[in-house]
């Protein structure tokens, strides 16, 4: 991290002009969208593919954010200032991103490197349930099922409800004491598993920076972890994001900004949705310089990235930010269905293949059943993420297209009213952990049926 970069972000949070956030959300936000999509003519239709193959919309997209990104900066919450960057200002720190970075320590490292669209390159998969409640008596279990798959290179662990039996306030000691706790679960995890090096997203309980910053210290978290920041929406922040970003500054953390764009919102539908990916990722950067950049659009209404629309404006910002800098990007894959039927392995496997062909360089997730249900997340639709993702590695946007197509055709008609699913504990066996019969049976069954379709080869 450059620390000029963070000095200068952090003036101005401070010094930028006063602007009410009514007025940010309806003028900087949504004004300067409607007007840059008409300028630039950036139109994402209903009858366009989920995979565009338009490298000159997706340039256009380039020079479209580029441009909002000047005009919109970014809004902090606490002082209420505007926080702006120029054009120049903004190249430089693009200039200086790197193209690979190195998580995890020893034989369990992972390196993961800036990917183009239609490369024949590896997408590394960061797998876990992230956003999922969990309760403290199942925690270890269920995420040592997702840290012994070998596919899940890095692995990110859900929420835990409660610490030591008390309830977890934000910005309270509990939060601290949470922390400490699922630092020394995950731990545990990773010495059960085999993988004492293995990268893990933290500190997952982090409401506020206060369980970052009891979690990544002396004993804690790793540097070569992954640590997390992100902005609230729309190109947001506020002084416990960026008290984050100064402290990973100052311990050399390995840092995941992500963000959150909703359709439907400010930014308007599927076209502003694509623009906010590139603003957003732009100003993030400015903000808070992470190395991964991890973009998650949702449906104000079902809270899916998979949603057909939300889908087909993630994978072109995708494939703006791959083409046009250094970004190292994935889509978070959060699914209205939940574990244990087969539409969630359609919704993300839909999401993994634009995602990889778009030139994602990893692949976040999964989110099952949009994080509501307690426990309801399983390793397996994150396996098939990756069987999904390898098999299409170096396949043409063309080619690849149908493929993501008839994925979606087979979930868009049950989101309104997804599947709920099961916990993990009545989809695994918690003492050898492997799936139910069920629940496997369902499995292979989806991925005979891709195979049958498609030819992909994939292994059960």
């Amino acid at each position: 991290m450059d620390y000029d970069i963070l000095l200068s972000a952090l003036d101005k949070a401070e010094n930028g002009p006063v602007l009410d956030e009514k007025t940010w959300d309806a003028e900087v936000i949504g004004k300067n969208f409607r007007e840059t999509l008409k300028k630039f003519d950036i139109q994402l239709n209903k009858d366009d593919s989920y995979l565009t193959a338009d490298d000159e919309l997706a340039d256009r997209l380039w020079e479209a954010g580029m441009e909002l990104a000047v005009k919109t900066g970014v809004y902090c919450i606490d002082t209420k200032r505007h926080m702006q960057w120029n054009r120049d200002e903004l190249e430089d720190i693009l200039s200086r991103m790197p193209e690979e970075a190195v998580f995890g320590e020893g034989e369990d490292a992972v390196k993961i490197s800036r990917r183009r669209p239609e490369e024949d390159s590896h997408v590394v998969i960061y797998g876990g349930p992230f956003g999922i409640p969990i309760t403290e008596d199942i925690f270890i279990p269920f995420h040592e099922a997702y840290a012994r798959e070998p596919l899940i290179e890095m692995f990110n662990m859900g929420t835990l409800l409660s610490t030591r039996g008390r309830m977890i306030r934000a910005g309270s000691p509990w939060e601290a004491v949470a922390a400490w706790q699922e630092k020394e679960m995950a731990n545990e995890i990773r010495e059960r598993a085999g993988r004492p090096g293995m990268a893990v997203g933290c500190v997952e309980i982090s409401t506020t920076e206060i369980g970052e910053l009891a979690g990544t210290t002396y004993g804690g978290y790793r540097p070569s972890d992954v640590h997390h920041f992100n902005f609230i929406s729309e190109q947001k922040t506020a002084y416990h994001h960026l008290t984050k970003a100064a402290h990973f500054a100052h311990v050399g953390a390995k840092t995941e900004a992500y963000f959150n764009p909703m359709y439907g919102g400010f930014v308007g539908g599927g076209a502003g949705i694509a623009l906010a990916c590139v603003s957003g990722a732009i100003t993030m950067q400015a903000c808070y310089q992470g190395k991964l950049t991890d973009i998650g659009p949702t449906h104000v209404h079902i809270s899916a990235s998979t949603h057909p629309e939300v889908l087909r404006a993630l994978q072109l910002g995708i494939q703006t930010l791959s083409r046009n800098a250094k970004f190292m990007t994935s889509p978070f894959i959060r699914p209205t269905a939940g574990t244990g039927t087969k539409e969630i392995l359609f919704e993300v496997g839909a999401l993994a293949v634009a995602g990889t062909v778009a030139g994602a360089s990893y692949l976040d997730g999964v989110q099952s059943g949009g994080g509501t249900t307690t426990a309801g997340a399983s390793p397996l639709e994150v396996l098939f993420v990756a069987k999904m993702a390898h098999a299409v590695e170096g396949m043409t946007r063309a080619d690849a297209a149908p493929i993501v197509a008839w994925l979606v055709e087979r979930y868009k008609d049950t989101q309104a009213d997804a599947p709920v699913g099961k916990p993990f504990q009545e989809l695994h066996d918690l003492d050898t952990l492997d799936p139910m019969p069920e629940w496997e049976k369902l499995y292979h069954e989806v991925i005979e049926k891709v195979n049958q379709e498609f030819n992909l080869g994939l292994t059960k």
